[in-house]
């Protein structure tokens, strides 16, 4: 897994696959870590400007919202955001978190 990667999402006994951004670092995310950091894809545009469109149809990535999650549990790898969109999202990151 790497950062900017989309990857479906299946939390155990739950019957949503909502679809995550993978926003953690390289180090992290090779690493044996259990837990990754993401950020969940709305299928609509959530009205925040931390908000950033995901090309291919994917929905939005809010950098609101990152969170922590298991990496057992993720499924398929569904495509990687193109280096401008991740871009965007490193700019919404850094806002978000006023590094």
């Amino acid at each position: 897994m790497l950062r900017g990667e989309i990857w479906s999402y299946t939390p155990q006994g739950s019957p949503r696959q909502p679809l995550v951004v993978i926003v953690s670092s390289d180090g992290i995310n090779q690493s044996a870590r259990t837990w990754l950091l993401g950020t969940p894809i709305a299928p609509d545009d959530p009205q925040d400007i931390l908000a950033v469109p995901i090309k291919g149809g994917h929905g939005w990535a809010c950098a609101g919202t990152v969170s922590r999650f298991y990496r057992g549990w993720f499924g398929e790898h569904v495509g990687t955001l193109d280096p401008s969109t991740l871009d965007q999202l490193n700019s919404a990151l850094r806002a978000a978190f006023d590094l």
